[in-house]
């Protein structure tokens, strides 16, 4: 099978809240909306390239009560130039930072990790660049 990841999807009540923190707290771009009705879907990336995977936040219109996220879901993950600047900054803007920055050892290697959270609590990693050695993108 030839596939290609194309987005990950979180439920959010407040679609201008959450644009603010992608866009303004973390780089990224708003390169799409679809309207559908019963809600709309936003959209985001790094990049604006088609092929670059996005974050695509859906606003139920008829929903008020913040989403159960269940035991299933752990975190999305991206990569900084600077770790402890990243987290300062994110941290002067109000943003939830749950896990300072932190060294790690896995398979001989360290790497440096940091947790935050979105608006709705959805949790965030975010990985100094070139620390931790799984795959190109890491790099």
């Amino acid at each position: 099978m030839a596939a290609t990841f194309i987005h990950t999807c979180y439920r959010v009540l407040d679609p201008a809240r959450s644009e603010d923190f992608y866009v303004n707290k973390l780089g990224m771009k708003k390169v799409g909306e679809m309207d559908l009705g019963s809600a709309t879907n936003h959209f985001f990336a790094l990049e604006e390239d088609p092929a670059s995977p996005m974050l695509e936040l859906t606003h139920n219109h008829d929903q008020t009560e913040p989403y159960d996220k269940g035991n299933g879901y752990a975190h999305v993950a991206f990569t900084v130039d600077d770790l402890e600047a990243t987290v300062g900054d994110l941290k002067d803007q109000g943003v939830t930072v749950t896990l300072e920055p932190k060294t790690l050892t896995a398979e001989g290697n360290d790497y440096r990790i940091a947790f935050i959270e979105d608006p709705d609590g959805y949790k965030i990693e975010l990985v100094q660049r070139g620390t931790m050695k799984v795959g190109e993108m890491y790099q």
